[in-house]
């Protein structure tokens, strides 16, 4: 038999499966399990699980985090303020396809994300990676990938628990911030009431969740009953628990998209974890809920009358009394909505957070140069498709900014002959991984489609033109000869960025943009200082580091000159 334990409390505890799988438990079929780099394993949901589910039709995609694919909803226009929407358990992202067409229709960049374990995301199976700690991690890597700011939260239940300790960690990044029915736990140490078996068990005498609702007489002794219920219930599906905890009837289509991403046991590893991760929080959150308790910027708490835990009147009062922001916004709460607010009045909430946000305009910032992506340190790749006639010859540049950070396990696998015979290209070049050396770009005409090459998603960039004779060996640049890539942007080097420069004989002056991986993978940042004494320079030419005195900005309207030394390392001419 298991025992009960608190994660909180018991050193190097580690939640596993049974090794035993009794008879209630059916068998998962043929399923591919995969590996990332660091051994982490999981599963995939084949793509036909989420073909024609109603009301829910967004193009999938996808960002890198730890190796693993973590799915995004990506609606309305790329420069438009984010509105990022987060589920909760045992939910994906098809919880805000009521509200995501009304955000993103307003002019809104609407963002829903499936937590990794979730929706279209990779999931990994072993009970073990699912903590409250590295999920929160998980999300700051997100926002970093993306490279989202002034964001707009919409959180609940799971969501708010994750997305209020991110809000209140990183204050600077979130503009507004959205509650429904939701709240940060605060449990002080040695406190925390919750168990969770160990090792899980199957018990195959629960039955459905309604009559664990049924049962519970409050709600901490639902709550420790629900841990018990996901970990080991072996008929337990998310489409019970959003039935019986929303006023909307969901029809039979609507509960097979709920239950979609979960063929079978071995992809629930993440909805049957969740909430025994309560278990394992205490004080970790006080220092992000001292720092709500000074966030000033517009706070608004929506609460479901039929929600007998996060939405009821005691929580919405807590959190807007906590929260200076909260302040003479219009807080309401509503009737016919129940835990799962999304599923009950989506297209209502949809309507309620743009007037928000026009009531509550982010400030406007003066315009400089500087007000581009922040990009000092970002890993990228391109793949640069070349196409045309010997008189015309270019190369497609696609870059996976803003999607990935170009991990290793897919740009290492890329095949340029492969993606040469599937793109009909006169020839392929990787040119990865790099990193950025400014601090920000404006005015880049980047593309809304993504492409994928080998599992890797891109978008279009630039357009780069090759002479004929480059086409020989495959497309390389000629160290320290230029190249004209078809641009119009803005670079921004902020004051005190040391900056690494080529100073050709004639006194042209061309600053390092990124610095490549591709002839030495271990070149770092901080050995950029002593490069010059790698370099085999042309007669005359100089290697230079200097210290910005002043933010230091190099706009191109047309044409970019660019020029790379012998590590693939680009520069771009600055006169």
């Amino acid at each position: 038999m298991s025992e009960m334990y608190s994660p909180a409390t018991t050193p190097d505890w580690k939640l596993i499966d049974s090794s035993v799988r009794p008879a209630c438990v059916p068998e998962d079929g043929p399923v591919e399990i995969l590996t990332t780099e660091d051994g982490v394993r999981f599963v995939r949901t084949p793509e036909e699980r989420f073909a024609n589910l109603p009301g829910y039709s967004f193009a999938p995609h996808y960002a890198m985090v730890e190796g693993l694919r973590m799915h995004y909803i990506d609606e309305g226009p790329e420069n438009g303020e984010v509105v990022l929407m987060l589920h909760g358990q045992p939910t994906w992202s098809y919880l805000y396809r009521k509200m995501i067409p009304g955000i993103a229709a307003a002019g809104y960049r609407a963002i829903a994300v499936d937590h990794l374990g979730m929706g279209r995301s990779d999931k990994p199976i072993d009970l073990s990676f699912h903590t409250f700690e590295k999920h929160v991690q998980r999300l700051k890597t997100f926002i970093g990938v993306l490279g989202l700011k002034d964001i707009t939260l919409f959180c609940q239940d799971w969501g708010s628990l994750m997305g209020l300790r991110v809000a209140g960690d990183m204050p600077d990044m979130f503009a507004r911030i959205v509650l429904a029915n939701g709240t940060l736990p605060l449990i002080p140490k040695g406190m925390n009431p919750f168990r969770v078996p160990n090792p899980v068990e199957i018990n195959c005498e629960f039955g459905e969740f309604a009559n664990l609702v049924a049962g519970a007489r409050d709600w901490q002794t639902f709550f420790q009953k629900w841990i018990v219920y996901a970990l080991t219930a072996p008929n337990f599906t998310p489409s019970q628990v959003v039935a019986v905890q929303a006023t909307h009837p969901l029809t039979p289509e609507e509960e097979a998209a709920y239950n979609a991403p979960f063929p079978s046991i071995i992809y629930k590893a993440a909805v049957r974890t969740f909430p025994s991760m309560v278990a394992a929080i205490e004080d970790q959150n006080f220092p992000a809920w001292q720092a709500l308790g000074e966030y000033k910027k517009p706070f608004l708490f929506f609460g479901g009358e039929k929600d007998h835990n996060m939405g009821k009147m005691e929580n919405q009062v807590r959190m807007t009394s906590h929260i200076p922001g909260a302040q003479g916004q219009p807080h309401e709460r509503f009737d016919d909505a129940g835990h799962f607010i999304q599923e009950d009045i989506g297209q209502v909430l949809a309507a309620r957070v743009v007037a928000f946000m026009q009531a509550n305009p982010l400030p406007q910032a003066p315009a400089t140069a500087s007000s581009g992506r922040n990009l000092h340190g970002a890993r990228y790749g391109e793949v640069l498709l070349v196409k045309g006639h010997l008189n015309h010859i270019e190369a497609t540049v696609y870059n996976t900014l803003g999607l990935n950070d170009c991990p290793d396990d897919l740009w290492y696998k890329l095949n340029a002959d492969e993606i040469k015979k599937e793109h009909k290209a006169r020839a392929v070049v990787l040119n990865g991984p790099r990193y950025f050396l400014m601090d920000s770009i404006s005015g880049a005409n980047v593309s809304h489609e993504v492409t994928t090459f080998g599992g890797l998603q891109m978008r279009s960039m630039a357009t780069l033109a090759i002479g004929p004779t480059q086409l020989l060996g495959g497309v390389h640049h000629k160290p320290y000869a230029e190249n004209i890539v078809n641009r119009s942007t803005t670079y921004v080097y902020h004051k005190g960025r040391e900056v690494y420069e080529l100073v050709a004989a004639d006194g042209t002056a061309y600053i390092m943009q990124s610095y490549a991986l591709i002839k030495d993978r271990t070149l770092t940042e901080e050995s950029l200082k002593t490069l010059g004494l790698r370099l085999k320079l042309p007669a005359g030419w100089s290697y230079r580091v200097r210290q910005l005195e002043q933010e230091t900005s190099f706009t191109v309207d047309g044409q970019a000159h660019l020029i790379q030394d012998e590590f693939e390392n680009s520069y771009q001419r600055e006169n």
